[in-house]
């Protein structure tokens, strides 16, 4: 039998802070990163127990917009895409690589 590792990829392998100059022009404030991604995995885990999957990048972009509207901001088009688009560039934790090469 062929042996397996399952990773997590968001904030474990894939550094999210990369998108706090992102969420500090949209939001004012790099931490409202972290109140979205928790958003964003509370839906996912919602869509998941209740079997109405959504795609990763539509239940991110929908917590984005609760996100903006909880921190009462008006979220722009371009900001949204940056936010949104920036999830596909995240850079690995910098022990990454070599942890990985390692196994």
């Amino acid at each position: 039998m062929p042996r397996v590792c399952v990773f997590d990829v968001n904030e474990t392998l894939l550094d999210l802070s990369a998108l706090d100059p992102h969420f500090e022009r949209a939001f004012g404030d790099a931490s409202a990163r972290k109140t979205w991604f928790l958003q964003v995995l509370q839906s996912a885990l919602v869509t998941t127990v209740t079997d109405a999957y959504s795609e990763f990048g539509a239940v991110g972009d929908a917590a984005l917009e609760m996100t903006a509207e909880r921190l009462n901001v008006d979220l722009s088009e371009e900001d949204r895409q940056k936010i949104l688009g920036g999830m596909r560039e995240l850079p690995p934790h910098p022990e990454v690589p070599e942890s990985l090469d390692r196994l």
